[in-house]
């Protein structure tokens, strides 16, 4: 008996993996030592072992010319691959896809990052480029607002009035769009917004530019980033005014900003699209073993979280992943479920991730 119980969990617990394995192309648009990127690849990396995937990474160098130049090379000197996984950069959307649809190859790509008269240009998934299956994102304008609401709850929790600053990261729609989040937020609220400079995701420039805009607004004790790194730029900034509480926050989910946050020293990071390189991942599995997603619909969208120190402890548990196989990425396939929409979000991956641990240990001791 206890033979069949064992041998039933193990088969509730196998991968669901593909009928043959593919190749995916991961065009990080970074540098391996960007620790953001870095992290979306390595859970893509953990997926794709899960779910039978060939995954092939190159860089992009943060810049869209350097990413173009990689992307051809790669795509002259090596087998093409099935699928590519690509953030577009503004201004070079449509070289990139063009390029992808000359060697027929299928993609997705990830966050929104092209509007106005370039997304008139490129148009809509399938539209003009047939290859093109859809989008992956998340709401960068609402995560703006949410950044900008915690910051201020705190500010205000803690009885002071709140004189905003924002650091964004490069001139282009992804950061513009999180800070326009942060703009109709305080706006709603009748509360002043001073200024809002560039730092191009970086920390040391983030450092000098939040030191200029002290010096500039010294009343300034808020300070909303545009990711955790040049948040945790503008807590060096900070650090030679001991006697001034200031509430800084950024997006991202990186794990040194949560143990500040949790420390006290930083006030709040919105992240979790870390994931999204595997959520586009599990949709290629689904699409590539005849599943209509990606023919019905040309976008998964997600909402990002706000950790603050009110509720760091409930995400104790993604800090204590190191190694990312342990997450059952394969039970967010729609294939052989009744789902019809992806259900990307963290309440759902802790509890299977709990339900995994659990099927474990009882294996274990089951022998």
């Amino acid at each position: 008996m206890r033979f069949w119980i064992i041998s039933l969990l193990m088969l509730c617990t196998m991968p669901l993996c593909a009928v043959e394995q593919f190749n995916v192309l991961f065009v990080n648009p970074s540098i391996k030592e960007e620790p953001f990127w870095q992290k979306v690849t390595d859970v893509m990396q953990a997926a794709a072992k899960q779910t039978n995937v060939d995954l092939d990474i190159i860089y992009g160098g943060a810049n869209r010319h350097i990413q173009l130049e990689e992307l051809k090379q790669y795509l002259k000197y090596n087998a093409t691959p099935d699928y590519v996984v690509l953030i577009n950069y503004p201004g070079g959307a449509e070289q990139s896809m063009s390029l992808l649809e000359k060697h027929k190859v299928k993609f997705v790509t990830l966050e929104e990052t092209i509007l106005g008269a370039e997304r008139e240009q490129v148009g809509e998934p399938k539209q003009h480029f047939k290859y093109w299956l859809g989008e992956v994102y998340h709401d960068n304008f609402k995560a703006g607002e949410q950044l900008g609401k915690a910051l201020l709850d705190s500010a205000e929790n803690a009885g002071q009035t709140a004189h905003f600053v924002a650091i964004n990261g490069h001139y282009g729609t992804e950061s513009d769009t999180r800070s326009n989040g942060l703009k109709h937020f305080l706006k709603n609220q009748q509360v002043e917004l001073e200024q809002v400079v560039y730092a191009n995701w970086n920390k040391t420039e983030a450092t000098d530019k939040v030191r200029r805009l002290l010096h500039r607004y010294p009343q300034t004790n808020v300070i909303w980033c545009a990711s955790d790194l040049m948040a945790l730029g503008a807590l060096d900034a900070v650090k030679e005014k001991n006697n001034k509480q200031y509430f800084i926050g950024g997006m991202d989910w990186l794990d040194d900003n949560l143990r500040l946050i949790e420390q006290g020293r930083l006030t709040a990071s919105a992240g979790g699209h870390f994931m999204m390189g595997a959520w586009a991942l599990i949709s290629l599995v689904d699409h590539h073993n005849g599943h209509s997603y990606w023919t019905n619909n040309n976008s998964i969208k997600f909402l990002l979280g706000v950790i603050t120190n009110q509720n760091v402890n409930d995400y104790n548990w993604i800090r204590d992943i190191e190694d990312w196989s342990a997450v059952p990425f394969d039970a967010f396939l729609l294939s052989g479920s009744n789902n019809t929409a992806y259900q990307l979000d963290f309440e759902r991956l802790h509890s299977l991730l709990l339900q995994k641990n659990a099927n474990v240990a009882f294996k274990e001791s089951a022998f």
